[in-house]
């Protein structure tokens, strides 16, 4: 079943450029953003969630180093491991 919703102007236009690097429709590529964000949302720290929700792109990468560490690492992997049951290794 689907479903229609509103977005913003904005947010369209980039998923629509975005979907064109990927070979996506936008409205599959709302999806995959949207998929990422489910998991991702759980393993970041209240304030880098922030940080990720106040930063423009090219901010990002600062923020994200917490997610490239150890810690971050084991956080992802134990996110995908309760969504999906398994987790690949990457070595």
């Amino acid at each position: 079943m689907s479903k229609s919703i509103r977005i913003s102007n904005e947010l369209a236009a980039e998923a629509e450029k975005a979907a064109k690097v990927a070979h996506r429709s936008p409205p599959q590529q709302i999806e995959h953003w949207a998929q990422i964000g489910r998991v991702m949302e759980p393993v970041l720290s209240y304030s880098a969630e922030k940080k990720v929700k106040e930063a423009g792109r090219a901010d990002l990468d600062a923020v994200l180093d917490e997610v490239d560490s150890g810690a971050g690492i084991a956080k992802t992997q134990e996110a995908i491991r309760r969504a999906t049951g398994s987790v690949e290794s990457t070595d």
